[in-house]
């Protein structure tokens, strides 16, 4: 292995990257290589309106991205400085051969671009440690440095990366990278776990996340262990079935599989809610992510066909796979209020020239699932429990007797005994409970 050569900082040193090249296309970048350029055109460091302008322009890119709420909350390592942490950021986002090869294995010295990737990683480390004090200084641009404050995002803590920068070693650097995409995961994949697919079919981090867990979930529990043992199998081995959750309306069903966030959280399980109108986008899905170091769950809720719909196929060959194995990384996990999926109607049966096929039609769908989870509806005594013990979890002060009156009352006045109808009946108790100590 040769020693790279690292020449000086200049205009053009960005172009020079190879596996990192998407980064010069980011407005922090751009503005960066463009106070670079006019620099080098300024005669005896007498900044020109363009260069000032282009400074300030960078100026204001990071102070409004670094006062977005959620930068209280950083995803990457934060160097230490404004410059650093959103450099980083940058570097963290960019989906490449380089970062993809992190995410999957631990790097050897001896692979075959290892040169190639550490003279990317020098051109990075230039430009992490460009020295802003002495570049304002030498052209007095700004007697405010705000690149080189702390982020107090975590900016005291020493990692293996913020050792690196320090040391400005690119092979120190290079391993820590690897090491920290490894462990963390890449881009919209880095410490996030659940996501939703937008009109144009991209992925969307989900910001706010459920806190729901397996405990706050009463009953069920033969369920909650046949799901969180199957995902462990998708998490541990690339096994684990496709899994229909079936029942009644508001047993728990979504709540089981939105708890498995908290269940997997220190896992590199993610979760991606599909909408039944977003079926035709599983395919595509299967394509982007069936090469991804993740397990993944493809989440449908409340699945339902009616009969003369036939979108149902388009989920049917997906379950059942086609010449083309599906990914063995990600599963399709469903609710339904109904057994079968897909309505069944008398007059389909009396019309068909063969009733017993489209009856067997119908019923496939389902039977695809490999893992069928019935949830079925309480009966009022496991509600009164339900009741009771979300009372005891919520704070809700009120005495037994009355409280069973009271959720006996509020059954009626609803559809069933679920346990969403009793948290309901929790949540109402509770503001009740706190205007009147607002009153006192």
């Amino acid at each position: 292995m040769k020693a790279i050569k690292i020449n000086p900082l200049t205009s053009t040193t960005p172009l020079q990257l190879v596996f990192f090249r998407e980064i010069n296309n980011t407005p922090l970048v751009k503005c960066f290589s463009k106070i670079l350029s006019e620099s080098e055109k300024s005669p005896d460091n007498k900044p020109s309106p363009e260069l000032v302008e282009a400074y300030y322009h960078l100026k204001s890119i990071l102070i409004q991205d670094y006062m977005e709420p959620e930068q209280s909350l950083a995803k990457h390592p934060v160097g230490k400085s404004i410059w650093q942490y959103f450099l980083l950021k940058n570097i963290f986002n960019d989906v490449n051969a380089l970062t993809l090869f992190c995410e999957t294995q631990l790097m050897e010295t001896n692979h075959h671009f290892y040169n190639s990737m550490l003279q990317d990683v020098s051109i990075l480390l230039q430009m992490l440690n460009f020295q802003w004090e002495i570049f304002l200084d030498e052209y007095s641009i700004d007697s405010e440095n705000i690149l080189a404050k702390e982020t107090s995002l975590l900016s005291s803590q020493n990692t293996p990366l913020t050792e690196a920068i320090q040391k400005n070693d690119p092979n120190q650097f290079l391993s820590a990278l690897n090491h920290f995409i490894y462990e963390n995961g890449l881009g919209i994949f880095l410490n996030n776990a659940s996501f939703k697919v937008n009109a144009s079919g991209q992925l969307v981090p989900i910001s706010k996340e459920t806190n729901q867990t397996m405990d706050d979930l009463i009953g069920n529990n033969l369920q909650k262990t046949e799901i969180i043992n199957n995902t462990q199998a998708l998490i541990d081995y690339d096994q684990g079935l496709n899994v229909l959750l079936q029942g009644s309306m508001g047993t728990g069903k979504s709540s089981t599989v939105l708890a498995l966030l908290h269940t997997f959280r220190n896992t590199r399980l993610k979760i991606i809610e599909i909408k039944r109108d977003q079926l035709s986008q599983i395919p595509h899905l299967f394509k982007q992510l069936g090469d991804r170091s993740y397990p993944f769950i493809l989440f449908i809720d409340d699945l339902t066909f009616e009969t003369r719909d036939n979108e149902y196929k388009i989920l049917k060959g997906v379950l059942e796979g086609s010449l083309e194995k599906n990914p063995s990384n990600i599963r399709i996990y469903a609710t339904s209020n109904r057994r079968h999926l897909v309505e069944e109607r008398f007059s389909e049966r009396e019309d068909a020239v063969n009733a017993r096929e489209v009856l067997e039609e119908k019923l496939s769908l389902s039977s695809r699932f490999g893992l069928v989870l019935t949830y079925s509806t309480p009966n009022q005594q496991e509600y009164l429990c339900i009741v009771k013990e979300l009372a005891k979890s919520f704070g809700v002060i009120m005495d037994p007797s009355e409280l069973e009156s009271r959720a006996i009352m509020w059954e009626r006045r609803h559809i069933n005994t679920s346990g969403r109808t009793a948290e309901q009946l929790v949540h109402y108790l509770l503001s009740e409970q706190k205007r009147l100590e607002l009153k006192h």
